[in-house]
């Protein structure tokens, strides 16, 4: 019998078996970050503004569509640090049932009717015109500029009027003083609210804004609204819309049907007890920020919003593709008292698209370890994909390495490459958390005193290890 044959049969078999053994997820480079891992993780802090997201398309806020017009994303994590990291504005918000009131549908199931047509509007003194307060968003523009001036809709009828919420989305452009909006019901009664009251408190339930800006809101059930007019006294069936007065406004949503109110998305507040909860917004007024992407209305979840603004961090652990990352372990006799220096280097940058744009960008590092432990940290802008190798343009900043927090550039360049290098000294119980963390290292991580064979001493190596001795084959390729 051929031992060394049978051998070698079985050593194939173990292969592929064990090549079927789930083994955990890594980063690029193999480097890992999780647990006890004392690997740098340097970070490029930035406020990324996506121009168009699409919850059809996307499913979290760091995606957005790059300039062959695909779905991508970021290189990112959401900075988990700030509760509330997701800011936009609630009149750049573009969903189906925007612009769906009245609810008419004609032969073909298509609403015939909007609110928001200004063709559909009679006018006194005051304009109506087509605009939108963001790309793809249409809305309607009411000009007065005085207090007799107006505008009415009337192409609509709401049995149970007091059932509806009164539902206003707008820009204030200007106003000058308490320009009014009215809903009336078929005998003459009415209820109002105020679009601009300069003295009026920011959470006052019947003023839409208090200061000229975008994305003001405002709901407030018909029913709970104080009845006015000469009618009986009691609101019934809502027949007719009128804004009046001096002010310039571009309405995005305008609704007096619908029978709840719309949630803009969900916060995070601290309640008396020091603890976080969740909190719905139904009235944003200016940009306001959400804790996530989850908690919009259902009628959003298709949404496209506009100028959609997130805390994001570009860190190290987020790096995607191999060549951006470089890292090795070795024994150096200028720190006998520590088992290994580790060496990383990361190529890293804020990438570009025409729908993104960057401000409050920041390269910073939080290091884990006292800075006596840094031996050598340095930094290259401008790289571009240049070997880490052959880069000649670094800068030392090793000294910097003694704070929580080290700026290692405050004026990053969105499309800028960056490469950091790091030598830090480790004990074998942090190099076995690196590796561990990396799920057994792979890739570039390479320990400069051992080879192949000492890479392979893991699993699926130490079974391998296992057969080859069975087998009484050695590590260079002897028999007895």
């Amino acid at each position: 019998m051929n031992i060394k044959k049978t051998a070698f049969s079985t050593l194939i078999a173990v292969l592929v078996i064990s090549s079927m053994v789930a083994t955990p997820a890594m980063a690029a480079g193999g480097i890992g970050w999780s647990g006890d891992s004392a690997a740098p993780n340097p970070q490029i802090s930035a406020d990324v503004t996506v121009d168009e997201w699409n919850g059809s398309d996307f499913s979290e806020a760091l995606q957005y569509y790059d300039d062959s017009g695909e779905a991508a994303q970021l290189p990112a994590s959401v900075n988990a640090s700030n509760d509330n990291p997701i800011t936009l504005t609630a009149t750049d918000i573009a969903f189906e049932q925007r612009d769906e009131f009245p609810r008419k549908d004609d032969e073909t199931g298509e609403n015939s009717a909007s609110a928001l047509d200004a063709s559909e509007w009679t006018t006194s003194g005051a304009t109506v015109s087509s605009t939108t307060t963001a790309p793809s968003v249409s809305a309607l523009n009411y000009a007065g500029s005085a207090s007799s001036d107006s505008a009415t809709y009337s192409n609509f009828s709401v049995t149970d009027g007091e059932k509806g919420y009164l539902t206003i989305a707008a820009d204030i452009n200007s106003a000058s003083g308490t320009p009014t909006l009215q809903v009336t019901d078929g005998d003459g009664d009415y209820v109002e609210v105020t679009l601009y009251d300069s003295g009026a408190s920011a959470v006052d339930d019947t003023v839409l804004a208090n200061s000229t800006g975008e994305g003001m809101v405002l709901q407030e059930q018909v029913g709970d609204l104080t009845v006015q007019g000469g009618g009986d006294g009691t609101f019934d069936s809502a027949e007719e819309i009128t804004i009046s007065g001096d002010v310039d406004a571009d309405i995005s949503v305008l609704d007096a049907e619908r029978t709840r109110e719309l949630t803009f998305g969900e916060r995070l507040v601290e309640n008396d007890d020091g603890e976080l909860e969740t909190e719905m917004i139904t009235e944003p007024h200016g940009a306001y920020s959400v804790a996530n992407m989850d908690g919009f209305d259902e009628v959003m979840s298709d949404a496209t919003i506009y100028g959609l603004t997130v805390d994001a961090m570009f860190q190290a652990s987020d790096l995607q593709d191999a060549e951006n990352v470089n890292a090795e372990f070795s024994q150096d006799n200028d720190y006998p008292q520590w088992d290994s220096v580790g060496s990383f280097e990361y190529r890293m940058k804020l990438p570009t698209a025409f729908d993104l744009s960057y401000s409050n960008t920041e390269f910073v590092d939080e290091p884990d370890l006292p800075g006596e432990r840094y031996k050598s940290v340095e930094i290259a802008e401008d790289v571009g994909d240049t070997e880490f190798a052959d880069i000649e343009s670094w800068s030392d900043v090793t000294s910097s390495f003694g704070s929580s927090e080290v700026t290692l550039d405050s004026t990053v360049s969105s499309g800028t490459v960056y490469a950091v290098s790091y030598d830090v000294v480790l004990t074998s119980g942090e190099v076995s958390a690196i590796q561990s963390a990396a799920g057994g290292g792979a890739g570039p991580m390479d320990t400069a005193n051992g080879g192949l064979w000492d890479k392979i001493i893991s699993i699926p190596g130490g079974i391998i290890a296992a057969v080859l001795g069975i087998f009484g084959i050695n590590k260079f390729g002897g028999g007895s």
